[in-house]
């Protein structure tokens, strides 16, 4: 299964919602992927290509403080994009973890 079907599962089955991910010159550089789940949780899913991604799930809480610091107590995982999204879909046959 390549990434564009991926992304597709995931916004599709997954409830995600999609934005593109810019780079620091402004040019899209991959795709932000984030959806709200309930008791305040917020999964968010940025990858620049298949081969790296980075997904989180975190309370959904934002410090006014320190907005741009991240939440105590997520899950981070980095990897390949199809490792990293699989534990959020059903797994498919050829999906490797």
């Amino acid at each position: 299964m390549d990434s564009a079907e991926l992304i597709e599962r995931l916004r599709r089955e997954g409830g995600f919602r999609l934005l593109p991910l810019l780079g620091n010159t402004g040019q899209v550089a991959g795709v932000h992927l984030a959806r709200f789940l309930p008791g305040g949780q917020l999964d968010v899913i940025q990858a620049w290509d298949e081969r790296w991604a980075v997904w989180a799930r975190m309370p959904d809480v934002v410090d006014p403080a320190a907005p741009f610091a991240g939440p105590e107590g997520g899950v981070v995982q980095s990897g390949p994009f199809a490792r990293v999204v699989s534990p959020l879909l059903p797994l498919q046959p050829g999906l490797s973890r």
